[in-house]
């Protein structure tokens, strides 16, 4: 008897606690007051402007740190500034959870304008230093103004060899004549 006391009893036992209902009450409100934490926290953050943002306020963002926010800002610099939100998947190296967070984060004012390159009055390396403007497309640029003289309307750059318009789409935001 005292066998079957020793050996059995305890697998008993845990049987009988495993089939007993569990009190969810105590995690249920732990659940709910977190989430009234994140709400909160979620309505505290205000939108960053995304051109006039310094690597530290970058920083807020979880999971962005100076090395990635420096490189955000260096295109976002190369590019005349941000036009689209779009625009952070150009961004070499940045991960596609962040680049949602960023969008969520940040903001581009309705009356921005970016900063204008001019088709008549740049260099060479000026116009390389663009992003979405190749060695060959300024060499195209270059040898229009030679060969025709200025750029007279902006519309003209659909003449280069190498144009596409989704090139076109892209670049007709940052030119001046």
């Amino acid at each position: 008897m005292l066998i079957l006391l020793t050996i059995i009893a305890p697998k008993i036992y845990q049987l009988y606690v495993s089939h007993q209902p569990i009190d969810h009450r105590a995690d249920i409100a732990l659940l709910e007051k977190n989430l009234t934490l994140l709400q909160e926290n979620a309505r505290t953050y205000t939108l960053l402007n995304i051109n006039t943002a310094t690597a530290n306020q970058l920083q807020t963002i979880a999971g962005i740190r100076q090395p990635l926010a420096m490189r955000i800002l260096r295109y976002r610099d190369k590019l005349g500034g941000f036009i689209s939100l779009d625009q952070y998947k150009e961004v070499y190296g940045l991960p596609h959870h962040l680049h949602i967070k960023l969008m969520k984060r940040t903001t581009i004012p309705a009356k921005y304008r970016p900063k204008k390159l001019s088709l008549n009055q740049a260099t060479f390396k000026a116009l390389v230093f663009h992003p979405y403007i190749s060695v060959a497309m300024a060499k195209a640029i270059i040898n229009y103004r030679k060969q025709q003289g200025k750029f007279t309307h902006l519309n003209a750059i659909q003449r280069l060899p190498g144009y596409s318009s989704n090139w076109g789409n892209k670049i007709m935001p940052y030119l001046t004549l």
